[in-house]
């Protein structure tokens, strides 16, 4: 079996918050190796809660994380998007912004 890469290891250890924090209410939680429009490759990890939240992180490298999200929770904008410049950040966001 493959080692995972740094950027896998981060994506997987966000993904696994995800699941955790009961962020995957409709299709689960998926992760999967893409490239953004600008043909930069990254790992997405797709979570959501039934009806109220649908989200991607995209894992560019250990350093740069972006999640995006729509959702109809009342004290979030409806669509929003932040950068992160690691992954302590960015699970310490998606717990007190989604999971609480």
């Amino acid at each position: 079996m493959d080692a995972m890469s740094p950027r896998q290891q981060v994506a997987q250890n966000l993904a696994e918050t995800c699941i955790f924090g009961g962020l995957d209410d409709s299709y689960g939680v998926s992760m999967v190796k893409a490239t953004d429009k600008k043909g930069k490759p990254h790992w997405s990890v797709l979570f959501c809660k039934a009806r109220i939240l649908d989200g991607v992180i995209r894992v560019y490298s250990p350093g740069f994380i972006m999640i995006s999200w729509q959702t109809a929770i009342r004290n979030l904008p409806s669509k929003g998007m932040q950068v992160f410049r690691g992954e302590i950040e960015a699970k310490e966001f998606l717990i007190n912004t989604f999971i609480k």
